[in-house]
């Protein structure tokens, strides 16, 4: 067993022990071969999983400018998801505000990320680089985008249909399938 000195993440070396001495073993791979990928619900679109599963994945093995980026297309997805296409991202995350997809502050964290992704794609970071705790900051924010765009309306759906559902089963359902009215 080792650590990988990029995630610090147990890894382990398979090999063949072909011998007595150790120098006679063969390494045959390490597991596991890629680092873990984040999984997303169902709720958010599998493109926009994948690419926010790189971020994670980006940020896991020290690729900070990587994760930053691919936290920015997120965002850029995210917008492009839910019909909004045109204009700039500044744009874009203004009218997912405006159209009531998300919060004041999940506005503001999408500019937040918006702001570091174009830094790093601009290269505006030779003589200040992100840090590794600012992108896992930046990669937090970019989550709490997928959480109000597509999780939490899933998560709220579900839930209302299993209401309804157990509404409609209840013995004093009428008839018809309306349910009195609560108090």
């Amino acid at each position: 067993m080792f650590t990988c000195p990029a995630c610090r993440a147990a890894s382990i070396a398979l090999v063949a022990d072909e011998g007595e001495d150790d120098d006679d073993a063969t390494f045959l791979q390490w597991v596991p071969q890629k680092p873990p990928v984040k999984e997303y619900p169902d709720s958010v679109p599998k493109a926009i999983a994948a690419v926010a599963g790189e971020a994670h994945s980006s940020l896991l093995v020290g690729n900070v400018q990587a994760a930053v980026l691919m936290a920015r297309t997120t965002v850029e997805a995210t917008a492009k998801a839910k019909g909004i296409t045109s204009g700039n991202l500044v744009a874009k995350i203004d009218a997912l505000y405006a159209q009531r997809l998300i919060y004041e502050h999940v506005r503001d964290a999408a500019h937040e990320v918006r702001f570091a992704g174009n830094d790093a794609a601009h290269g505006d970071l030779v003589d200040d680089p992100i840090s590794a705790e600012e992108a896992e900051s930046i990669i937090e924010l970019m989550d709490m985008l997928l959480e109000g765009v597509f999780i939490a309306p899933a998560k709220t759906a579900a839930q209302a249909a299993a209401r309804q559902t157990r509404k409609n089963a209840s013995p004093t359902a009428s008839v018809n399938g309306t349910v009195p009215s609560s108090p």
